[in-house]
């Protein structure tokens, strides 16, 4: 830390101070009546500054706790947040300045016992009088609900005081329409609730905000900025051993309309390509087996290899060993972990030209195969799709791997040193 640093530092208290004086002497004079209280509040709760000298990083000048409110943690998963919440974590893991406290809403689901020994400074709200108690010490709430609304609602009553920072994964109004007005989906009217109670909404890209204010979200009286998703590479060095020569596909995530899954093997009958293999992987027939996908295995019995979904880190790892090509398809999508993840695996893509995915490869596109995506005609989709199959099957396995190398460099934007600067500085304007 710099002598100019502290001195500066010094110099913003003074004039602090002197503000505080004059306030309290025009006050006196009639000018306008100040409250020396929030002015004294103002000074002392004073928790970070920035460090022009040091790339603008937030120094704080006392440790600030996160209460990290969610419904889902591993082995808790529904989707893409408990990803979300574990990054988070880690990212703050042995920071000096900010303590992460997981807080699990376990209204639906209870909390498994082994998530009390990988974390141990977990908290559970079993019921709405438990609110007081676990968030006493919280200094701001991140909050990743969109569900349980009135959780929201009693928090903000029970501390008013207390800023609470939605993130928003996925606008659930966007999946309604996108998912063809899901039953899981149809409750949207609770997350715009949430947001109208919240202090600040954090939207997970620049195509996500659009579509906020497309609705109009814009219009409440809430604070909203873009911060990605953080991802930490994991093979910089680590290099894998990927068959370039493989024209074998992959699709490997949820199994929703907006997802278009079978948008790749029905590319692939377009083409009346024959020897090629889909690895489908995400498919759940657990709960209302799936009569779609049971007859899309049956008419593509010796092309269409279907995964269930599972947690198995073996089986996935399977997957990723069995392909050639990973395809990112759908029709709305607000970030993309499974574009990462290819990318980082050196794993040549093709990706729809749409929302975060767009933004992901934003800068290595001439690196990557896109298709240009078609909402209203799902046909017309199948045949832009195909296109770019096409494409990627004309190129050698030597630019393929090429191309595979040079567009890693899309994750430097989001690797965790960098979202965690962009985290702080919100953290620190919030408090």
């Amino acid at each position: 830390m710099t002598d100019y640093f502290y001195i500066n530092t010094i110099f913003n208290y003074v004039i602090l101070i002197f503000n505080m004086i004059i306030s309290r002497v025009m006050g006196k004079m009639g000018h306008y009546d100040i409250n020396m209280d929030s002015l004294y509040d103002i000074f002392y709760n004073m928790v970070g500054t920035i460090d022009n000298n040091n790339n603008n990083e937030i120094v704080f000048h006392k440790k600030v706790r996160i209460g990290l409110l969610t419904n889902e943690i591993p082995p808790v998963v529904y989707g893409g947040v408990a990803t979300w919440i574990v990054n988070f974590i880690k990212m703050f893991e042995g920071d000096k300045n900010i303590d992460v406290v997981p807080i699990f809403l376990a209204y639906n689901d209870s909390l498994p016992e082994e998530c009390y020994d990988k974390y141990p400074n977990i908290r559970v709200i079993h019921k709405e009088g438990d609110l007081k108690d676990v968030f006493k010490d919280i200094d701001i709430c991140i909050n990743n609900l969109w569900i349980a609304l009135d959780t929201i609602i009693n928090l903000k009553k029970v501390y008013p005081s207390l800023n609470i920072i939605s993130v928003c994964h996925s606008l659930i109004r966007m999946e309604n329409i996108t998912n063809l007005g899901s039953c899981y989906t149809s409750n949207f009217n609770q997350q715009e609730i949430t947001f109208q109670n919240s202090d600040c909404v954090v939207l997970i890209s620049k195509a996500e905000e659009d579509y906020y204010k497309l609705f109009g979200y814009d219009m409440f009286d809430t604070k909203t900025c873009v911060i990605y998703n953080s991802y930490s590479p994991k093979y910089d060095k680590n290099i894998l051993n990927v068959n370039y020569e493989s024209d074998h596909l992959g699709y490997i995530g949820r199994h929703v309309p907006r997802k278009r899954p079978e948008i790749v093997i029905k590319a692939v009958d377009h083409l009346k390509n024959e020897v090629v293999k889909v690895y489908n992987m995400g498919v759940d027939y657990d709960k209302y087996d799936n009569e779609y996908w049971r007859e899309l295995e049956g008419k593509y019995k010796d092309q269409l290899v279907v995964i269930p979904f599972t947690s198995d880190k073996n089986v996935k790892e399977n997957y990723w060993k069995q392909i050639g090509i990973n395809c990112i398809t759908g029709i709305y999508e607000p970030f993309g972990y499974t574009i990462c993840e290819s990318i980082d695996r050196r794993i040549p893509v093709i990706v729809s030209n749409i929302d975060g995915p767009k933004e992901i490869i934003e800068e290595v596109k001439e690196y990557v195969f896109t298709y240009e995506v078609d909402t209203d005609n799902y046909q017309k989709d199948i045949i832009n799709f195909s296109s770019a199959l096409e494409k990627m099957w004309k190129t050698s396995p030597e630019e393929r791997q090429e191309r595979c190398e040079k567009a890693r460099k899309c994750l430097d934007k989001l690797r965790p040193e960098t979202i965690k600067k962009e985290w702080m500085h919100l953290i620190n304007d919030m408090i």
